[in-house]
């Protein structure tokens, strides 16, 4: 099986963070970011949260972590 490369942009802020995070796990990057899309998938697919609109579901994601907000990462 190939696997594909996956590429995007992040702000300088989500990047540093990206890096803290693999520097308190042994993942590697792919492993960090798949699990970390896992978690959030998981999360959007609960009822409660799939009534959400945009705005609402970034305000529900935010009010359930302590980094800082995602406006604040561009």
């Amino acid at each position: 099986m190939k696997l594909k490369s996956i590429t995007f942009r992040c702000a300088d802020a989500q990047y540093a963070r990206l890096h803290a995070a693999l520097g308190n796990t042994p993942q590697n990057r792919t492993d960090l970011i798949c699990r970390a899309l896992d978690s959030f998938l998981r999360f959007a697919e609960r009822p409660e949260i799939r009534e959400l609109d945009l705005f609402a579901l970034v305000h529900a994601v935010e009010e359930g972590g302590d980094a800082t907000p995602f406006a604040d990462q561009i």
